[in-house]
């Protein structure tokens, strides 16, 4: 853990302890100029509904002010694709001069020379672009415009070459995996830090506003997925002495998770206790994967709402199976989870669980692992 990874840890826990709200999400739209088969938010860009229901940037920076009183210094910008605004600017700005630490969620399509210069005279804290294949075929066939690769590689290189910090995610799924090693190439030839994901959420959200159906891995091919990004940014020792830890079933902490956890049995994450997040329509919930606890926000309602949600999340329990469990610290069970997979916070993931039982497997028949179980026996 290095310097800033310590503060940041020591800042959200004082926060946790003392009911400060210190980041934040503002989902601004849950419209997107894309169409991936696996998104949680699945609005189309010219949804009349969705464009009546957005609330103004006059509306969003009230809220901005609302939650910096309370404590926020950063905040997240996402979607949805939050550049389909064409008040985006207004907000940011706004935003930033209140003195919030920003960060903006995108696929980077909308990002032309003119936004680049814009976010290059006053930076925010990163740009986290979801790059969803290495070629025009791939983004095709899961977002359904193969004109969106090359748009997005050509923003992602003018961001970094104009001093923009950017982080790359990857959503693995069955219609880009044939991709995740070139992804994690691209990313290491241009030192830009990536983070994968295997593990896609049921769509709760998108059922909140008209369902379909999910486009996942098995669990077993997101294991082999969660096993093939680890090779890509850990040595062979690291992954062996990372590996033994898990097969032994202690904990293994992931330098690049977010989502820290909490010595406690109820929720075990920061969501409630120092974060939040703000869905589109003025919903205040502990995190973006969830459908419940959820408050209504009113204007100058925020600091009431927050107390609400801090209160709510207090409630949920880690399933007691999960708590029991030898798998435990294999796993990437967290209550969004629990609730996706089940519709209870109380009942264990059964896919997740097939995930990491897949893992563990998969783990002790990795080359790997197996050329150091020989080395230790001679």
């Amino acid at each position: 853990m290095n310097a800033y990874q310590a503060y940041s840890q020591l800042l959200f826990a004082k926060a946790g302890s003392r009911g400060v709200p210190l980041s934040g999400t503002f989902e601004l739209t849950p419209r997107c100029n894309l169409d991936c088969r696996m998104c949680y938010i699945h609005r189309r860009e010219n949804d009349a509904e969705a464009l009546r229901g957005e609330a103004s940037a006059r509306d969003w920076l009230a809220l901005a002010e609302e939650c910096c009183r309370e404590g926020t210094l950063l905040l997240l910008l996402t979607g949805g694709e939050p550049l389909l605004r064409p008040d985006f600017r207004e907000i940011y700005t706004g935003c930033k001069r209140m003195g919030l630490m920003l960060s903006i969620n995108s696929n980077a399509t909308l990002i032309d020379e003119k936004m680049v210069d814009f976010l290059a005279a006053d930076p925010p804290s990163r740009v986290n672009i979801t790059l969803y294949g290495a070629s025009g075929e791939t983004y095709g066939a899961l977002c359904g415009d193969p004109a969106a690769y090359e748009r997005a590689v050509r923003a992602i290189l003018a961001l970094q070459s104009a001093g923009v910090l950017v982080k790359l995610n990857c959503s693995v799924t069955p219609y880009n995996r044939q991709d995740a090693e070139k992804i994690y190439a691209f990313a290491h030839e241009h030192r830009l830090p990536v983070q994968a994901a295997s593990y896609m959420f049921p769509p709760v959200r998108a059922c909140e506003h008209g369902c379909y159906a999910p486009d996942r891995l098995t669990a077993a091919q997101a294991a082999a997925e969660k096993i093939r990004y680890d090779k890509s940014r850990f040595t062979p020792e690291e992954l062996r002495e990372r590996w033994s830890a898990l097969l032994k079933g202690e904990s293994v902490a992931d330098p690049d998770d977010e989502c820290q956890e909490l010595p406690t049995e109820r929720i075990r994450c920061r969501a409630g206790s120092s974060t939040f997040w703000v869905t589109w329509d003025r919903q205040l919930r502990p995190c973006g994967m969830m459908t419940e606890p959820s408050v209504p926000l009113t204007a100058g309602g925020f600091a009431e709402s927050w107390k609400k949600i801090r209160a709510l999340r207090e409630e949920i329990m880690v399933p007691a199976k999960c708590s029991a469990c030898p798998m435990a610290n294999a796993c990437d069970q967290c209550a969004a989870v629990c609730f996706a997979e089940s519709g209870s916070y109380t009942a264990a993931p059964e896919y997740m669980c097939e995930q990491t039982k897949c893992l563990l497997e998969q783990i002790r028949a990795d080359e790997i692992w197996k050329n150091a179980e020989n080395r230790g026996k001679n």
